[in-house]
């Protein structure tokens, strides 16, 4: 009886672990670079950062959209700025913020289509200094939640080795008594 036990145990961890290990091996190694970049990732009200793209046609039009709050009613933004690739088909522009909040900026060519998206987070500015952080009212209706299934392959792997050694030792105590 230990022996079986021991073997489904065995034989359980393996199937569920091997999941893990092939679906690690679907992502790209290494990291792909990011096509659109920004100077700071956390800027006060006020304050302006640079946004670079790149993968975009040499000397493409473009336009980069900037939107607070993003969700599916405001996928283009509260801003835009009409730009110009350069000959490498790479794009900087200096984007002001004026409103607390997370703004999402998204660089379009207008043959590529979208090359990517980059988030900032805009805090109170200089005057809200010593005020402590402000409540930041965000827009979820489009957010979408995704769970891995890497992770749920782990976690019910766990599980199963958690009842099967709890089966093992109730097996163990009854055979000893």
């Amino acid at each position: 009886m230990k022996k079986t036990l021991s073997t489904v145990t065995l034989a359980l961890a393996i199937a569920f672990t091997s999941g893990t290990a092939a679906h690690a091996n679907t992502a790209d190694y290494p990291a792909p670079e990011q096509s659109v970049t920004v100077s700071d990732a956390r800027v006060a009200a006020g304050e302006s950062v640079v946004v670079t793209a790149s993968g975009l046609e040499a000397n493409e039009e473009a336009t980069v959209y900037v939107a607070q709050n993003q969700s599916a009613q405001n996928t283009k933004g509260d801003q835009s700025i009409d730009t110009a690739a350069n000959a490498e088909g790479e794009v900087s522009e200096e984007v002001t913020f004026e409103k607390a909040g997370r703004h999402w900026v998204t660089v379009t060519g207008d043959e590529t289509g979208v090359v990517g998206t980059a988030s900032i987070v805009v805090t109170g500015g200089a005057g809200a200094a010593g005020k402590g952080p402000e409540k930041l009212d965000v827009d979820r209706s489009g957010a979408t939640t995704e769970t891995d299934p890497a992770v749920l392959w782990g976690i019910g792997g766990a599980g199963l080795l958690l009842v099967a050694g709890a089966a093992g030792t109730v097996a163990l105590k009854r055979r000893n008594s």
